[in-house]
């Protein structure tokens, strides 16, 4: 490859001449990264005149040639240009270094002075392109993902066979090498499970490959690449650990080793839990039955029975999730209970006597077995009406329960104490039932300021009537006159001013003559006394039939409103407390 640069001559007759640099590629070489070249300088005269210039005297002509600014040619000749001769000023053959890419402009110039003729110079240059020389070698990867423990391939491409190489990768701090042999143009690059701990925040990481390429022992050069590193989601790289359950027992026995609704709770936590290479926790979530916590340990409530799920999941700094789940059997549970189907009188075998010393009470227990573990019993103690506090308890066999042990006064109401405990609700579940005194026509108490109907006058200045009073005209009790309306037939009232206070107590028992509407207000009774200042509210009980009711002010009309009509012959319980209005007082 031969390129021609012209220049320009000076002199009178300077432009009858031609000035021009050949520069020639000869050739190359690849391990040295250098090119052969060949400089020559002609001169020539270009209109064919054959008596053109010449000097035949050396002394009085020049020339210099200069490649990349060094100086090659230096010297005096003769020139000749007569008869079309072209002459050869300056030639030079030699090696000229690429740059450590390959590549290579190379700034030539040549220049010449003449005597003593219409020529008196001239000079030329040029900047020639030498063809690049491959340098540092290329890599190709089997893959562009590689995962810890994994390997790749890199494939080489050499400008010269004559070249050895070192390639290296890295992860983080961690990092491997291998150097080539001339002629080896494969390598196998294997990342460790260790560097996983290298990417602790992500899934993924970028492995630095680098690949230097010498000549020798000089480096010709040196690419780098990027290569994908990824973790992948299996138990290798999953955080770890186990459920660990404490039973908080609370009141259930410790021996009966269960859970049970509403008492017991569950304390959750996580035993040899482990982040995979340097991974760290993240998050954590645990939930039972339907509540999610998000730390450890966690203490929950357990309000429900069955089979309950417990969920726990720890989340890694990667993003890497493992869930575990564990199920407990919570027994069902509710506090014991006792319904009394009847309390009366009797005698030492239980046969029913009005005028009974004993007691017999037929009963229901409810228990909640708690997997056959858990069992009741039933306490009875008993204080009569003046007494101040209950004699000692006692436990029953079973119903039906005969006490008392022939104790049980005749002249005398009592007040039951009946308590169910259980090996959980250690202080029990109490209700009380009321027992009157004997079973009499009438009595009058002693000292005739008490008297009694169907009972035993226990109270001074008082009428105790045990039986149910038909009541058809009106009862005047401490300043009230209650008067019952017409769909009531009989009333059986208690009231009380407090005068202190202003405030009335009021409890009555009223019986339907007729069918009472529903969806209205209706009146069952009024009081011509201690009106309130406003509708009062009162407590309405029917059996069977939801109702509301109260007090209406100024007129104390006492109303009741029933969701269904209420039959003739149905009882009405009607209690409450209200303010008295004071213009009514």
């Amino acid at each position: 490859m031969a390129v021609n640069y012209y220049g320009s001559c000076t002199g009178t007759s300077a432009s009858k001449y031609d000035l021009w640099l050949c520069v020639t590629q000869n050739s190359q070489s690849v391990a040295g990264n250098t090119s052969n070249i060949t400089l020559k300088a002609y001169l020539k005269r270009n209109d064919g005149y054959a008596g053109s210039a010449y000097n035949l005297d050396e002394e009085n002509n020049s020339v210099v040639l200069k490649v990349a600014g060094s100086t090659k040619v230096i010297k005096n000749l003769e020139i000749d240009t007569r008869n079309g001769a072209t002459v050869t000023l300056a030639s030079w053959t030699g090696n000229v270094s690429h740059s450590s890419d390959g590549s290579l402009t190379l700034n030539a110039s040549a220049s010449f002075t003449m005597g003593n003729t219409t020529l008196s110079g001239g000079s030329v240059s040029g900047a020639f392109k030498c063809t690049a020389i491959p340098r540092a070698s290329a890599a190709t990867f089997d893959s562009s993902s590689v995962g810890p423990g994994e390997s790749i391939t890199a494939t080489l491409s050499c400008a010269s066979t004559a070249f050895t190489h070192k390639i290296s990768w890295s992860l983080g701090s961690k990092s491997s090498s291998l150097s080539l042999a001339s002629g080896v143009t494969s390598a196998v690059l294997s990342v460790p499970v260790t560097w996983t701990s290298q990417v602790t925040n992500s899934r993924s990481g970028k492995i630095t490959v680098t690949l230097k390429t010498y000549s020798g022992t000089s480096l010709v050069g040196s690419k780098m690449y990027s290569i994908s590193f990824a973790i992948p989601a299996t138990s290798d790289y999953k955080p770890d650990f186990e459920i660990a359950l404490e039973r908080i027992d609370n009141a259930v026995p410790e021996a009966w080793a269960e859970y049970v609704r509403g008492i017991s709770r569950v304390k959750v936590s996580a035993q040899s839990i482990a982040y995979k290479y340097d991974a760290s926790l993240s998050a954590i979530t645990v939930t039972v039955g339907s509540v999610t916590k998000r730390s450890l340990p966690a203490t929950f409530d357990l309000p429900s029975a069955g089979s309950v799920k417990i969920t726990l999941s720890v989340k890694d700094s990667r993003g890497l999730t493992t869930t575990k789940t564990s199920v407990i059997a919570v027994r069902d549970y509710s506090p014991p209970s006792v319904s009394v189907e009847s309390l009366e009188r009797c005698d030492a075998e239980g046969n029913p006597a009005a005028d009974g010393t004993y007691l017999k009470m037929i009963y229901t227990l409810g228990v909640s077995d708690v997997n056959s573990k858990n069992t009741a019993e039933v306490y009875v103690k008993y204080r009569a009406a003046q007494a101040l506090s209950y004699g000692a308890s006692t436990v029953l066999a079973g119903s039906p329960a005969v006490f008392g042990d022939g104790c049980i006064a005749e002249n005398s109401s009592y007040t039951i104490s009946i308590t169910v405990k259980d090996s959980i609700t250690s202080d029990g579940v109490e209700i009380t039932r009321p027992v009157t005194s004997a079973d009499i026509p009438f009595n009058i108490r002693k000292g005739g300021k008490g008297a009694a109907f169907g009972k035993y006058a226990e109270n001074e200045n008082e009428l105790s009537i045990n039986w149910d009073v038909d009541i058809l005209g009106s009862i005047v009790s401490e300043g009230f006159d209650i008067q019952p309306a017409e769909n009531i037939s009989a009333i059986v009232s208690h009231s009380r001013y407090f005068a202190c206070l202003g405030l009335v107590f009021l409890r009555m028992r009223l019986k339907a003559s007729q069918t009472i509407a529903s969806g209205s207000l209706q009146t069952v009774a009024s009081c011509s006394g201690y009106a309130p200042g406003l509708f009062t509210p009162l407590s309405v009980y029917i059996p069977g039939i939801m109702a509301s009711g109260g007090v209406k002010y100024a007129t104390g009309e006492i109303m009741v409103n029933s969701e269904s009509d209420i039959a003739s012959g149905q009882y009405i319980y009607i209690s409450g407390v209200y303010f008295a209005d004071y213009n009514s007082a």
